[in-house]
């Protein structure tokens, strides 16, 4: 929001005006968003774990198992995308193409 207050002098000429507006933040939003960052500053940039796990000690630190999935929407994406390049790896233009994935049934 914003409000302007306009002073005029005894000849009813402008002498001065003030815009008050109400800040974009408010404490609370920067607030929040400090400490967003500062939970951001604890994550790994690269798959988003905590940092002091992730690049503890090898020996001594947090083991770490790995598990694989295959995500069968994008898999299909892909299918249909050589499908329709014949085949051959997809040209620098095919990431212009839109494509949508859905669900079936």
């Amino acid at each position: 929001m914003e409000t302007t207050r306009h002073w005029h002098d005894r000849r009813g000429r402008l002498v001065r005006s003030v815009t008050v507006r109400e800040p974009a933040w408010t404490e609370q939003d920067r607030a929040e968003m400090l400490a967003l960052r500062l939970y951001r500053s604890w994550l790994c940039p690269l798959h988003g774990g905590l940092l002091e796990e992730c690049t503890s000690d090898e020996d001594t630190g947090v083991q770490f198992q790995v598990d694989r999935s295959t995500c069968r929407a994008e898999m299909a994406l892909i299918e249909a995308q050589r499908a329709a390049n014949d085949g051959k790896k997809p040209s620098p233009y095919a990431r212009a193409r839109l494509w949508t994935v859905s669900r079936r049934g």
